[in-house]
């Protein structure tokens, strides 16, 4: 009898131990699990050209940029996330996802031209868009598409310039301008003007000097 006892005491505390482990281990992941998917955002302060470079695949030339930022505020960030309803992730994020970075900024528009001649229809000075495309890495696909949970999104797009859309400019991580290698314009040399129109900002115009093949 005193054997059942000690056996039913040891597999009582056996049980309570498991419990407990176990209401902590869901207590640690209901901790861990964020309302929000995006947790870093930036205000762009200023646009600086980096050095063009063809792409690995020697498709593309590249017209790189660098930003300057700063953090944006608790209010800006909490208005970020009630304007793209980023507030239902309920999902744990990884390390790497914490380090999703958007900007505050909207980018309304982008053109570019040339100090030279590009071909007939496009001469000096003439707005190059239909010829270059831009490229861009964003949240937005993936915040409007319920964090993918009601289709297919894009994490990342190109188009041509003239193409660009309002609603392209959103929670923009990353953009860049390219054109084609095999490009043939009439003057080879050029001195390109690409301008950055974002909200909030006054135009960031950089500009590259190119010598096409």
């Amino acid at each position: 009898m005193e054997i059942r006892k000690k056996n039913c005491g040891i597999t009582c505390k056996i049980m309570f131990c498991f419990i407990f482990s176990h209401l902590l281990i869901l207590t640690q992941c209901k901790d861990d699990i964020s309302p929000n998917f995006l947790h870093n955002y930036l205000i762009l302060d200023s646009l600086c050209t980096r050095e063009i470079y063809y792409g690995y695949d020697n498709k593309y030339v590249y017209f790189p940029n660098e930003g300057i930022y700063h953090n944006a505020s608790v209010i800006q960030v909490d208005s970020m996330r009630t304007l793209y309803k980023d507030d239902h992730y309920n999902e744990v994020l990884s390390d790497e996802k914490y380090d999703n970075i958007a900007l505050v900024n909207h980018l309304d528009s982008i053109h570019i031209v040339s100090d030279a001649n590009f071909d007939n229809s496009h001469p000096a000075g003439t707005l190059l868009d239909d010829l270059f495309e831009i490229g861009i890495y964003s949240y937005y696909g993936y915040l409007m598409s319920d964090y993918g949970r009601k289709g297919k999104f894009q994490w990342d797009f190109s188009k041509k310039i003239s193409d660009f859309e309002y609603k392209d400019g959103h929670l923009i991580n990353s953009c860049g301008i390219r054109i084609p290698s095999n490009a043939t314009p009439t003057e080879k040399e050029h001195n390109l003007t690409i301008t950055y129109y974002f909200s909030n900002l006054k135009p960031q115009a950089l500009k590259y000097h190119f010598v096409f093949k």
